[in-house]
């Protein structure tokens, strides 16, 4: 083979990595950097452009048609949402008065046609969001397994221990402003490439299972030479870094969702030839790593653990936001306010009396929140999504036979992290995070193909280290 050829073979498989790492570095805040996300957008837009038109690839399997379906029914809901309605109509529809009686006191006529979405702009905001994890997914599902998912394994746990490190340095080095990538930020705390501590600490839950995959494939092909041994060593380093950027977050669903994660982990260490002791002996040792971890994390003058989350009930608190949040859902469980306006309505609910510089952006409960902005039919698509999901996250469990194993279930641990977290936050109004998960969730679905080469690839030549996938 050619150099150019290897070369062109080596840039198509780090495509994926590469897109990774960028909307990490770019996506890290829901909030903020919109000018620099739009630049990811359009890049996107481009990529998925050149996946469907030039690339001659198209959708394989009934679960790339689904994830097209959904992308197709979730634009058809924008545009309803952003269509002008006649203004009578539409006036009926609760507080809506609000924006009329706005218009007049400004004294400008009432509108001919009013859109159901209470920012338009908003909402065609919200929906080029789903740009970049949607172009995740189809990068690995409009191309064959070995070129979009081989590095991925590596790539997703490396990336998450430097977002770790970063967050450390951040806290070692003196509170140090440029190490902080957002202006409005967890000042002073392990954020690492977010703005939020509890984003952070979602993102390297989502990698710790690939940290799993990886040695578990190491210990089953073990056989003590140097190059595993130093194999060895750099995933060890990374889950230690991993579980210390967790517990130095300090969020309490992060703690507690590292309970599940590190046991469903656990397995991904397990089937293979070496047998139940060195099983047992692997759990042992990562088990012994988030003692070591926590003794650390909370034993540190400048790691603040527990302490970063309030628990406490206020106005501005999960639990006096869900309050609120439930009294807009019971007036917009219909039509919804359109996507991406919860913070806009959100102003119409609060009490005057406890109003201050912090707002509130999100309901900290994602579910809540689409179901907030798109009513009934928002309701139908989530439910018959996450009913398709579960079905391919036990598919991934009981089926051991399909290729790559390890990373697909590694993958729908990462994804079953976003599922849980959104119940408390707001993980996929992140890009990074959304992107990370469409691409976990590629990993799941996606099939594989065990050769580069075309189907009359002779046994020797598949055996080739270039024609060979390696997870």
């Amino acid at each position: 083979m050619s150099g150019v050829s290897r070369a062109r073979r080596f840039a198509v498989r780090s495509l994926a990595p590469v897109f990774l790492a960028g909307a990490v570095l770019i996506g890290g805040a829901s909030l903020e950097g919109e000018q620099v996300q739009a630049i990811g957008f359009a890049v996107s837009a481009f990529l998925l452009a050149g996946l469907f038109l030039f690339s001659g690839a198209a959708p394989r399997s009934l679960s790339n048609w689904a994830v097209l379906a959904f992308c197709a029914a979730l634009a058809a809901l924008c545009a309803a949402q952003i269509a002008r309605l006649p203004v009578g109509i539409v006036q009926a529809w609760p507080d809506r008065d609000v924006a009329l009686a706005g218009l007049a006191v400004l004294g400008r006529p009432a509108p001919a046609a009013l859109a159901l979405s209470f920012a338009p702009e908003a909402t065609v905001g919200a929906f080029l969001a789903f740009l970049m994890p949607v172009a995740g997914f189809f990068l690995i599902a409009l191309i064959k397994w070995s070129r979009g998912a081989a590095l991925l394994g590596w790539a997703i746990p490396l990336i998450g221990a430097a977002s770790a490190l970063l967050g450390l340095a951040q806290v070692f080095l003196g509170n140090e402003p440029r190490l902080y990538l957002y202006k409005f930020t967890s000042e002073g705390l392990p954020a690492g490439f977010f703005s939020n501590v509890n984003h952070q600490a979602s993102f390297l839950l989502m990698c710790l299972p690939f940290v799993a995959a990886q040695a578990g494939d190491l210990r089953r092909s073990w056989e003590g030479g140097d190059n595993q041994v130093a194999l060895a060593i750099v995933w060890l380093a990374c889950f230690l870094l991993l579980v210390t950027g967790i517990l130095g977050a300090g969020s309490v669903a992060g703690y507690i969702l590292l309970a599940p994660v590190s046991v469903l982990s656990a397995f991904l260490l397990g089937s293979g030839r070496r047998g139940a002791g060195s099983r047992w002996m692997g759990a042992g040792l990562a088990a012994a790593i988030i003692v070591f971890a926590g003794a650390f994390v909370f034993s540190s003058p400048v790691l603040e653990g527990l302490g970063v989350t309030s628990l406490e009930e206020s106005e501005l608190s999960r639990v006096g936001i869900a309050r609120t949040s439930a009294e807009i859902l019971r007036n917009h469980w219909k039509f919804g306010t359109g996507l991406g306006t919860f913070e806009q309505v959100y102003h119409l609910y609060e009490n005057p009396k406890t109003v201050t510089s912090t707002y509130v952006a999100h309901a900290h409960n994602d579910y809540l929140e689409w179901l907030i902005e798109t009513g009934i039919a928002g309701t139908i698509l989530l439910a018959v999504f996450i009913v398709w999901w579960l079905v391919q996250f036990v598919r991934v469990w009981i089926n051991n036979k399909r290729g790559g194993a390890g990373l697909r279930r590694a993958a729908s641990i990462a994804c079953l992290v976003i599922v849980l977290h959104s119940f408390v936050d707001y993980p996929l109004r992140t890009p990074a995070i959304a992107t990370l998960g469409a691409m976990c969730l590629a990993l799941m679905v996606v099939a594989r193909e065990r050769k580069d080469g075309p189907a009359g690839t002779t046994p020797a030549a598949a055996a080739a280290p270039l024609k060979t996938v390696t997870l």
